[in-house]
């Protein structure tokens, strides 16, 4: 699941923005390339806590199993390495369920609260050093200004983020031969995505989420 998809499912239980934000910077962090030290709040280590069981629920839940799974086995058919195609598949379809999830408004606006306590007056973490805290501000500041988590409804936007997200994998990365086909298929998958979105959130409740 990405960061939206985190924010959606962290504000079924709790609404403070510190823990939404925790639930969302697993995801945030890495993108950023920042390295924190330490939070500095409870309701962000809660929240980062939270983060880690969802994630570890919806990628085993057989929803997601049989998206990715027919992603990866489409993508294959067509000619794509095996390892770009399993890739491609798992980003793609956490990508494109965030634009499928991006016309939640209790959603959004957990976001969006959750960004301003991103760049707050107390920084939610604190940092190896100063670079990390430049890298997270001007992340945070790209966020509250652009199109996420709207830009996710764009097949093109996404299979352009799930090529800069494979890059620097060698065993994932998608060669520029096998970029078309992902371009082909996304819009596909997209309609996959949209039509088992209920499913692929009904499947993190029994863990004991409360869903909305």
């Amino acid at each position: 699941m990405n960061f939206f998809g985190h924010a959606l499912v962290a504000g079924w239980s709790r609404q403070d923005a510190p823990f939404i934000l925790g639930a969302m910077a697993p995801d945030l962090l890495p993108l950023c390339g920042a390295t924190a030290d330490q939070a500095t709040s409870a309701a962000v280590v809660d929240g980062q806590a939270q983060h880690h069981q969802v994630d570890a629920l919806f990628h085993a839940s057989p929803t997601f199993l049989n998206l990715q799974a027919w992603t990866a086995r489409t993508l294959i058919d067509r000619g794509v390495a095996r390892g770009s195609a399993r890739g491609a598949a798992h980003v793609g379809i956490e990508l494109l369920l965030d634009g499928v999830l991006a016309d939640d408004r209790s959603a959004r606006r957990a976001y969006s609260d959750a960004l301003v306590e991103a760049d707050g007056p107390r920084a939610p973490f604190t940092w190896r050093d100063d670079v990390s805290g430049r890298r997270w501000s001007q992340l945070i500041s790209r966020l509250r200004q652009g199109p996420i988590p709207e830009a996710y409804r764009d097949c093109d936007f996404v299979t352009d983020r799930v090529i800069g997200a494979l890059r620097s994998r060698p065993r994932l990365a998608v060669c520029e031969a096998d970029q078309p086909s992902l371009r082909a298929l996304f819009p596909v998958l997209r309609a996959r995505v949209e039509a088992q979105a209920d499913a692929l959130l009904a499947e993190l409740v029994p863990a004991g989420f409360v869903g909305a």
